[in-house]
């Protein structure tokens, strides 16, 4: 079965264009969708019908404001996001892990795994 990638970028890009191509060019399993809405809430839509398996967003898009960001992260909280800079080709890697908040010793040991990740970002340390 595909993996299905959603592309989010400004209209004409063509830094979107060229990521599409590349993508489609050298992934043989990769179902691309690309979004075609300039607001949020459409674009929520258009992202949850598609079901994908990971989120490729253009930093130059008015999707990658803080807010909206993390407006897309609340709603689709699974999703891991990759945020690609054309002007650095700087790269991030954005997961949001939910957990139910059972009591103060879930809260210290999502911290304490936090912490462990981020003194060693190598490691894969998911709550």
């Amino acid at each position: 079965m595909n993996k299905r990638c959603f592309l989010v970028g400004r209209k004409d890009s063509l830094f979107k264009q060229l990521v599409a191509s590349l993508l489609v060019d050298m992934m043989d399993d990769l179902d691309l969708y690309e979004n075609k809405s300039v607001e949020l809430d459409a674009l929520l839509e258009e992202i949850k019908s598609v079901h994908p398996d990971l989120i490729v967003l253009e930093e130059m898009s008015p999707f990658s404001e803080d807010s909206l960001m993390s407006r897309l992260l609340v709603n689709l909280p699974d999703l891991p996001v990759i945020v690609i800079s054309e002007d650095s080709n700087l790269m991030h890697l954005i997961r949001c892990h939910t957990r139910m908040l059972g009591s103060s010793k879930d809260l210290i040991e999502t911290i304490n795994l936090t912490f462990n990740h981020h003194s060693n970002p190598n490691k894969e340390n998911v709550a």
